[in-house]
């Protein structure tokens, strides 16, 4: 797989990683943990923690499709 196709494979894993994370965090409630009124807050930690939580998501699978390939080189 060339350079190219690898990056825009993993662009597109990290989107919809970031989502999947995004629909997930809007079922916790995280509500309870702020203040009364800091919608602008929780909006931004669930933003955050979304993209922290799907980029490394999107890592690890890549990361295991990239080991794989290389285990693959190993043994042929």
């Amino acid at each position: 797989m060339g350079f190219s196709q690898f990056a825009l494979m993993h662009i597109i894993l990290h989107i919809l990683c970031i989502g999947l994370a995004f629909w997930v965090l809007q079922g916790i409630r995280i509500e309870n943990s702020f203040n009364k009124g800091d919608v602008g807050r929780i909006r931004l930690v669930l933003i955050m923690l979304s993209v922290l939580l799907g980029t490394a998501m999107s890592n690890f699978i890549m990361d295991i499709f990239r080991y794989t390939q290389e285990a693959a080189l190993m043994f042929s």
